[in-house]
């Protein structure tokens, strides 16, 4: 189900009668280092307490083993070819050892074989070196390439690291999915300045934009802002009834209820947009307030 735009009324212009805005972004793969995303974050307006935490050593490493995977590289004998795949040995507070294994498919022979050696990576976290032991020559290649990835990983955030940032900055300014899938979002006029921020951060990015479109008060905004926000309320007393029936992991529980609290919390900035049926979805709240209790007491 997507949203049908020819039922919403937007302006070009800030005037009065504005509800809020309908805001979008797209973040593509790229990196940026630390310090050039701390200087966007502050130029843009925004508070340093947004930046990630910074790189751990251990998880650029993983990064950048999993980045050369190889798989179906072609061998010198017919229907035969190799995947190079990397697996997690070992690791404690000093060092993280992950080998590369070559797996060799022979499909005429329907065959697998294995060498778990391959290449032997082991990373010292304190000196912030990888030591390299390889039996085949491709593996040997592979964890060198992982080795300069590592030096790139340590220092630079990834897209997806900055769309996490962009959503937990977005989530303080109450907002309501407008298509199922999210992607765009509701987000109401009391936090126009924090978006408008926010929008000139993505968009400094080498490879972000966002955007933000006022929505004016009409009878079609208004049922459709009661319709999004209805659904997000049941979509998140679902996943409630799924976390009190045990279906849901538990890193995802406690998600979960980070979510819901904050959906109850947003609800007192759409009490004053929603005019129309303001009660029914103050009983969605009342439900999802029993939830959250429920769900804290069975974990």
């Amino acid at each position: 189900m997507s949203m049908v735009l020819e039922n919403v009324a937007a302006v070009q212009k800030e005037e009065q009668g504005v509800i809020g805005h309908l805001t979008w972004y797209t973040v593509s793969e790229h990196l940026i280092s630390r310090d050039d995303l701390r200087k966007k974050l502050l130029h843009s307006g925004l508070d340093e307490g947004w930046m990630p935490n910074e790189i751990r050593v251990s998880d650029a490493f993983r990064r950048a083993t999993k980045d050369v995977e190889v798989r179906k590289n072609p061998t010198s004998q017919p229907n035969v070819f190799e995947n190079f795949l990397v697996r997690e040995v070992y690791s404690d507070q000093k060092m993280v050892q992950r080998n590369i294994v070559r797996e060799t498919v022979d499909q005429k022979g329907k065959r697998l074989s294995y060498d778990g050696q391959a290449a032997i990576l082991i990373l010292d976290k304190e000196s912030k070196e990888i030591r390299i032991a390889a039996q085949h020559p491709k593996a040997e290649q592979l964890g060198r390439e992982a080795a300069e990835l590592f030096r790139i990983y340590l220092n630079n955030y990834s897209a997806q690291a900055i769309r996490v940032m962009v959503m937990n900055i977005l989530k303080s300014m109450s907002p309501t999915p407008v298509r199922p899938n999210g992607g765009v979002y509701f987000v109401p006029s009391a936090h126009t300045e924090q978006l408008a921020r926010l929008c000139a951060f993505v968009s400094s990015l080498e490879k972000g934009e966002m955007y933000k479109v006022p929505l004016i008060d009409t009878q079609d905004n208004q049922r459709m802002l009661f319709d999004k926000l209805e659904a997000h309320l049941q979509n998140t007393i679902s996943e409630c009834d799924l976390a009190l029936g045990g279906e849901l992991e538990k890193g995802r529980v406690k998600a979960l209820l980070d979510d819901a609290k904050r959906v109850v919390a947003d609800f007192n900035h759409y009490r004053a947009i929603v005019t129309q049926d303001v009660e029914m979805l103050e009983k969605y709240i009342d439900h999802l307030r029993e939830r959250i209790a429920l769900v804290v007491r069975s974990m």
